[in-house]
């Protein structure tokens, strides 16, 4: 049958249905508005063919007469219009009801549909249920058609144009009657479309007030956070003209008590070192000039004087030196670290000639330093080594480098006396020793002098031991000491 299809309309029957397997024609060009139609007419019995144009639909109506056709108005090769009336035009086809599928656009559709010898328009959109009752109405009324053959003819002008109609009363009338229900619909859709139109406006105007509202509330709130923050930003400019004031004063009793400390380095310097000389010479003139006279406990409570003024005279020169490094302003420059450890091996050489001690100095770095406060890091880090390992037959002090934590640092390992690791945080405070006099002299400010240069260069010191074990110092220098590109090579292990 050409390119037409064929539903069945088996699926989906009412039983009693007086319309069952009746053939419907559909000639639709819109796949979805055929599927649509199918499964419309197919749910209730009916037998449906779809054609995709009029000339196809046409050839069906031919090959098998339907008990009805439905047709859009708007196809390719032929329009509804012609395709209704070709089929009124044939006799073998003339009885065969034509519906319209149109939109009612205006009284010319009426006039044309009246023209081509149509029964009925179906107006689009459509629901199920009306398309079915006109449908069902139609075939209802067929016979009625069959015994009532009087033709009207009228020559109608209208639109300024002239119309030659012949159609049966009952087609006229129910041409009529579904224009006028397509003008019910209309107008129903148009009345629940007001009702939507005010429905939608009365909560558009609760929607403008509340948001009104809203606006309102937040344009309050934001003038008092504005208040807040005025009053804020006066709040922190007054406090910024407190502080400055309070830096101008803090700077100016800072000066005050420089110059002070400088006076009091002064006094220390004068003031305590004279009468220490003063003892230490009148102790040593007894001791020369009178030790037959004297008993022996007599002269060792002479030396141990003289010692103990020897001993208090380095505490101060090492508080004096430990005081001026806060002071003091560093002299920063490039400087590679082996020639300063050679310079305090050189210093060390007076101590250390009665020993058996193996020197164990790796390859340093170069770093950005002041050169005189990092050879007194050394200096003060070595010495200790060397005190503490005096009595190891072999001793064994190591000078080099490692990274820490990703971190490249610098470290002093010795095989010496170590110390206990729970007492660690003691090392560095000022005339704290983990050692007696009796074991190992010393004041107790040179690892403190040490801490507080490792620190003005923007880096940590601290340190690993063991009782008997040895000790290991370790110091980073910061950032601000950049370290040469040879130090992050061997850093990295190439």
């Amino acid at each position: 049958m050409g390119d037409e299809e064929k539903v069945g309309g088996s699926m989906g029957r009412t039983k009693g249905n007086f319309f069952n397997g009746a053939e419907i024609l559909i000639a639709e060009d819109s796949q979805t508005q055929a599927e649509q139609l199918s499964h419309y007419l197919g749910t209730r019995g009916f037998s449906v063919t779809v054609a995709r144009d009029g000339k196809q639909a046409l050839a069906a109506a031919l090959h098998s007469k339907p008990a009805m056709v439905i047709t859009d108005v708007v196809m390719p090769e032929m329009d509804g219009y012609t395709l209704c009336k070709e089929v009124k035009s044939l006799p073998v086809l003339r009885d065969v009801p034509v519906v319209l599928l149109t939109s009612l656009s205006g009284p010319q559709d009426i006039v044309r549909g009246l023209e081509c010898g149509a029964d009925s328009f179906i107006r689009k959109p459509y629901d199920d249920k009306y398309l079915v009752s006109r449908v069902e109405y139609i075939l209802t009324n067929v016979e009625l058609r069959k015994t009532e053959r009087l033709q009207v003819g009228v020559q109608l002008h209208f639109g300024g144009q002239s119309h030659f109609i012949t159609a049966e009363k009952q087609q006229i009338l129910d041409l009529l009657i579904s224009t006028y229900e397509g003008a019910v619909q209309i107008n129903e859709e148009l009345e629940t479309k007001q009702r939507e139109l005010q429905q939608a406006k009365e909560t558009l105007e609760v929607r403008v007030a509340e948001r009104t509202a809203e606006l309102a509330q937040t344009n309050e709130q934001l003038q008092i956070e504005l208040a807040e923050r005025k009053r804020a930003q006066e709040q922190i400019k007054n406090l910024n003209e407190d502080l400055e004031r309070r830096v101008v004063e803090r700077t100016a009793q800072l000066a005050a008590a420089n110059n002070e400390l400088e006076a009091f380095s002064y006094s220390v310097s004068h003031d305590l070192r004279a009468p220490l000389r003063h003892i230490n010479v009148f102790a040593g003139t007894l001791i020369e000039e009178h030790s037959s006279q004297l008993v022996p406990e007599a002269q060792q409570q002479l030396n141990r004087i003289q010692e103990g003024t020897r001993k208090m005279s380095r505490m101060i020169d090492d508080l004096l030196n430990l005081a001026r490094l806060d002071r003091r302003s560093m002299t920063l420059q490039m400087t590679s670290l082996n020639p300063l450890v050679e310079n305090v091996l050189q210093d060390l050489e007076s101590e250390t000639t009665d020993r058996n001690i193996d020197w164990r100095v790796g390859s340093l770095p170069s770093v950005h330093c002041d050169p005189g406060l990092i050879q007194q890091v050394f200096a003060n880090l070595l010495s200790n080594a060397v005190k503490y390992t005096r009595h190891r037959e072999r001793a064994v002090i190591e000078i080099d480098q490692s990274t820490v934590e990703g971190q490249l640092v610098l470290f002093v390992r010795d095989n010496g006396a170590g110390f206990n690791p729970k007492y660690s945080d003691k090392l560095f405070g000022v005339f704290q020793r983990l050692h007696n006099d009796k074991e190992f002299e010393g004041t107790g400010v040179g690892l403190a002098t040490v801490q507080r240069i490792v620190r003005k260069h923007g880096g940590r010191i601290w340190a690993d031991a063991e009782i008997n074990k040895g000790a290991t110092f370790y110091f980073s220098l910061g950032d601000a000491a950049a370290i040469s590109g040879a130090v992050k090579r061997h850093a990295s292990g190439e």
